[in-house]
């Protein structure tokens, strides 16, 4: 005699086992490996037939995109963007944008650096920061720069400077990448900085403030 329903008892226990072993199993733990734009032998120097700036610039607000964080950014259309699941940033790419900002204005070009008080002001705002890997591989730089006075914007204008990826080493297509990145900041900095140097330039030095006397005269 067969029991009623015993041939769906027997797949539903096939299917729970299925489940289990599944979830007792031991899969590979993801191991993110982090990585730099940044080369450790980089050291502030003038940069080649660059002049000495005269003109004094406040640093503004230098940020990211809200899609911009520890994790590489990869886009294969327009419209679409992913993470890298194992490809991780050191800090988060801004971060590498004000350090490499500040180095070249202040350290090389010899910008003054105004903390305190009225100046011009720059703020950079960093768009995109990624692999572009259709139709053709490259490293994307977007930066959006304003730089303002009290009064009027003196110079806005979106920046986009692309690299080609280079040949993978050893199959690793990712440091291939890093190194584009990197090289893409480089020129998108220095862009930046030879606007800066060059609407200071036209910028009228600040009045000099008027000088009192403390000398008292009494009657004639």
């Amino acid at each position: 005699m067969t029991t009623p329903g015993l041939p769906a008892m027997v797949w539903m226990v096939a299917t729970l086992a299925a489940a289990g072993c599944a979830l007792t199993s031991k899969s590979d733990p993801l191991m993110p490996r982090y990585f730099s734009p940044e080369h450790a032998s980089e050291v502030a120097r003038p940069a080649a037939g660059a002049a000495r700036s005269p003109g004094e610039l406040k640093l503004g607000r230098i940020e990211g995109a809200s899609h911009l964080e520890e994790r590489l950014v990869f886009r294969d259309s327009a419209n679409e963007l992913g993470y890298y699941a194992e490809r991780r940033w050191t800090e988060e790419p801004d971060e590498y944008l004000k350090r490499r900002l500040t180095r070249v204005l202040f350290e090389e070009r010899g910008v003054r650096h105004v903390v305190g008080g009225a100046a011009a002001t720059l703020d950079v705002r960093l768009n995109a920061f990624e692999e572009v890997r259709a139709p053709k591989r490259v490293a994307r730089v977007q930066v959006t720069v304003t730089l303002r006075d009290a009064r009027v914007v003196l110079w806005e204008e979106t920046l986009t400077i692309e690299q080609p990826v280079g040949a993978a080493r050893k199959g690793d297509i990712a440091d291939a990448v890093v190194t584009a990145l990197g090289e893409s900041l480089r020129i998108t900095v220095d862009r930046i900085a030879d606007g800066v140097v060059r609407e200071l330039a036209e910028v009228p030095p600040p009045a000099p403030e008027p000088q009192y006397s403390s000398e008292t005269r009494t009657g004639p």
